[in-house]
């Protein structure tokens, strides 16, 4: 079985480089980000509901002893490296040809233009996130029960707030966020506009 990370290198941050803090629901621990780039790789690992675990810088590449891997991805059945390409200031960056595989995983290269390409996705789960972390510990797991029935049929999300009226809309959001981010219910609209009460929230597939 391959090796699983889960405690991220201790580096040090070079005088270019951002400090970012965040905190995974996934995970359930803060973790620490040096880049606006790896801040939305970490929101898209947040959101998708294949990836069961993952580690901030798991480990060194293989061909350069100073620069960490970016994320160890678990995705059940298997497992890989994500690599941020256009984020470390070097040489032609986007231009950089990785390696294939590293310690013995596949390695899935990001560039800017990826990121790019799911931007509404990205901003869409800075927004929904925060509502996954307040409510980890105080969620209605009955809310969410009736919610997920509610869905056999497509809801727009101020449709779904205002059928649990007087209940605060917050909590009606946390319980849909909840079932989105464990692959319940899906809502496509979020791959291309911004997450609103017109967004449309159905049942995933079983």
């Amino acid at each position: 079985m391959p090796e699983a990370y889960d405690r991220p290198l201790e580096v040090t941050r070079r005088p270019w480089q951002r400090r970012l803090e965040a905190y995974s629901s996934k995970l359930g621990r803060r973790l620490t980000l040096f880049s606006y780039a790896a801040h939305d790789a970490w929101l898209l690992l947040e959101a998708d509901p294949r990836v069961r675990q993952f580690c901030e810088r798991p480990a060194l590449l293989e061909d350069d002893g100073d620069r960490p891997l970016d994320f160890w991805v678990d995705y059940g059945r298997r497992s890989a490296f994500w690599q941020l390409a256009g984020d470390d200031g070097g040489d032609s960056p986007q231009r950089k040809v990785f390696p294939k595989t590293q310690h013995g995983l596949r390695l899935e290269v990001l560039r800017r233009e990826d990121l790019r390409a799911r931007g509404p996705r990205i901003d869409n789960w800075s927004a929904i996130v925060p509502y996954l972390v307040s409510f980890r510990h105080f969620g209605d797991p009955r809310l969410e029960q009736e919610v997920y029935r509610r869905l056999v049929t497509p809801h727009r999300l101020g449709r779904l707030e205002s059928a649990y009226v007087p209940t605060d809309p917050s909590e009606v959001r946390a319980a849909v966020f909840a079932l989105l981010a464990r692959g319940k219910v899906v809502a496509p609209d979020l791959d291309r506009t911004p997450l609103g009460v017109d967004t449309i929230f159905r049942r995933g597939r079983p």
